[in-house]
């Protein structure tokens, strides 16, 4: 496996390569036009970043020549330097030179660039006086500018010497060394290709309709419901082709991370705070959609701890803490999921106040917001509409931002976590799958209709009795662990015309009350935002990785369902969003415990 150094630098190579024939573009438009300012200011952009990028590779040889083409196109723009043939044929000299030390990175050939290089910076001071002695008053001497104009006799004769020596290294035999020229005209390529990210969602599309049809013609091909060997050697060359399409998608979450620099600066700058950004784990690999989802998710994230966490320096220093405030951004593996963080040190979150503004914003009723605990009360910090800015600045107080964390993680399976004390600091956990493409998943049946629910957000599958089951005001409660979770039949819920009506008194029960006593239930434990969930089903199935897609027309608004996908055996399956049980669930309990204590 390449080690990111090495990827690094087949990236920079394959840019470097496509900037080299662009310029050899740009030079002959300009040459053939020398008022093209078009192609002056995109040749001098290409050879600054291309000068950027080679100092921050480490490669000296390319910065040092891409550094003089930089000044003298600078001069060019700034009208002190004219364009002529003497300067077009070093130029064009200059980038050949620039190509053979961009193949040399691979090559490891030694490629000479002195002489060149010195004569362009020779040419460039030979106009810059010029330029002086154009300017000058009548009483300066005109003796020294003459001395420079020796000089570059001598700087193109080491250039030229210095092209034959190396020409006669490179050039072992044949009429071709008559003609040293020849052999620099040679079309290079790059053994990196740019694929657009449509061609790969396409392919990924197509690759996972394979899987589908593979599935299929197994299921079809079983015996006694036991699966042959004939088909091993396809399974194997679909799943390794289903791998390959799936980590060229990926991307590392530096590729995101870096972006935060500036962002951090311009928020730190707007409320007057002084605040570092440090990074951590930009290696770990994610799949580009999921990133590009998150970006928007992620810039709330880092602004709020800006503006919200951490304290402008006068109030560290009261608390004893450093002027400069922390924002750590970091990423690391956790199974098959990569957990994002953002942390910084400063105010933390107090939930008295949270739970005293969702009262006030209407989120929760007074009884309520009692009723939950400080976890709970600060993931309402999610919801839509809820801001505990005090005042509406450029940054916050509008209401929106962390709804959008919360819409963005969910979409893709993900997960969020609050870790906070107040005066210490807060960090926040975005746990995400670490592709779109594939998501591992729990079957079961439901009225002889097949589901799914995704299995990271699947805690643990247990078996349980009625007598376990115990009837908590209109909810259900059993023992799991030590802990006290609430249960529901799934079958209760899945029959509602309307989900509010979950709320109506008796509904959670239907089911359980049908049950005779010594009956044993399959209960899947789910897990979400800290919370413990038993879902009872009819029957497990098995544990497989499948392909879902979105819900389509008249079925995109069912918030009970995710999405689909197609099993083996021709049949679709649906795919259940935990999200919307367990919020679901969970509220209508804590606002059942409400009205019974209110009756009391």
């Amino acid at each position: 496996m390449k080690s990111k150094e090495e990827e690094y630098k087949e990236l920079f190579h394959a840019e470097a390569l496509e900037n080299f024939e662009e310029l050899n573009r740009l030079f002959t438009d300009l040459e053939n036009d020398h008022t093209d300012f078009n192609a002056i200011n995109s040749i001098f952009r290409i050879v600054h970043t291309l000068k950027g990028n080679a100092m921050g590779m480490g490669f000296d040889d390319v910065a040092a020549l891409t550094h003089v083409m930089e000044d003298v196109m600078g001069s060019v723009q700034q009208g002190t330097m004219a364009l002529n043939k003497d300067l077009f044929d070093s130029l064009f000299k200059a980038n050949d030179k620039l190509g053979a030390l961009i193949d040399a990175l691979k090559s490891g050939e030694r490629v000479s660039y002195l002489g060149i290089k010195t004569k362009l910076f020779v040419l460039l001071e030979k106009h810059t006086k010029v330029a002086e002695i154009k300017g000058a008053q009548p009483n300066d001497s005109p003796a020294e500018p003459k001395s420079e104009l020796t000089t570059p006799v001598r700087e193109e004769q080491l250039d030229e010497e210095e092209d034959l020596t190396q020409e006669a290294l490179l050039v072992p035999t044949g009429d071709t060394s008559k003609n040293p020229q020849a052999m620099k005209s040679e079309i290079t390529f790059t053994d990196v290709i740019q694929i657009p990210v449509k061609k790969m969602d396409e392919l990924m599309t197509m690759v996972g309709q394979l899987i589908i049809e593979r599935d299929r013609l197994i299921t079809l091909n079983s015996v006694d419901g036991k699966r042959t060997s004939e088909f091993e050697g396809l399974q194997r060359i679909t799943s390794d082709l289903q791998y390959g399409v799936m980590n060229a998608r990926m991307v590392t979450v530096g590729f995101l991370f870096n972006k935060f620099h500036r962002i951090v600066r311009d928020v730190a700058s707007i409320e007057n705070k002084n605040v570092s950004l440090v990074l951590q784990g930009t290696e770990c690999e994610i799949d580009r959609n999921i990133l590009k989802i998150m970006s928007d998710a992620m810039i709330h994230l880092v602004r709020n701890a800006v503006s919200h966490g951490i304290e402008k320096s006068e109030a560290r220093r009261s608390k004893g803490k450093p002027d400069k405030g922390t924002i750590i951004l970091s990423a690391h593996y956790e199974k098959d999921n990569v957990v994002i963080e953002v942390a910084d040190d400063g105010n933390g979150i107090d939930a008295s106040i949270i739970r005293r503004k969702i009262v006030e914003k209407g989120l929760a009723s007074k009884e309520l917001a009692q009723q939950l605990s400080d976890q709970e009360v600060i993931m309402y910090i999610f919801e839509p509409g809820f801001s505990n800015a005090e005042k509406i600045t450029e940054i916050s107080g509008r209401g929106v931002g962390m709804d959008v964390v919360k819409k963005a993680a969910e979409s893709i399976g993900g997960q969020i976590n609050v870790e906070t004390e107040v005066g210490m600091g807060t960090t926040i956990k975005l746990n995400l799958p670490s592709s779109m493409a594939l998501k591992g998943a729990l079957l079961f049946e439901l009225d002889e209709q097949e589901y799914a629910v995704a299995l990271s957000y699947t805690e643990a599958v247990i078996s349980l009795s009625k007598s376990e089951i115990h009837r908590i005001t209109d909810g259900l409660m059993a023992q799991y662990l030590d802990q006290t979770i609430p249960i529901i039949f799934l079958k209760d819920i899945v029959t509602l015309e309307n989900l509010a009506d979950c709320q109506k008194e008796g509904v959670l029960h239907r089911s359980f009350e049908e049950l005779e006593e010594e009956t044993k239930l399959d209960v899947i434990v789910l897990s979400y935002a800290g919370r413990l969930l038993g879902v009872v089903v009819d029957r497990l199935l098995q544990q497989k990785e499948i392909i879902e897609k979105s819900m389509v027309r008249p079925l995109e608004k069912t918030k009970l369902l995710s999405g689909t996908t197609i099993l083996g055996n021709g049949k679709v399956c649906l795919v259940i969003d935990v999200t919307t049980i367990s919020d679901l669930m969970f509220k209508t309990l804590a606002q059942k415990t409400v009205e019974t204590e209110n009756q009391i």
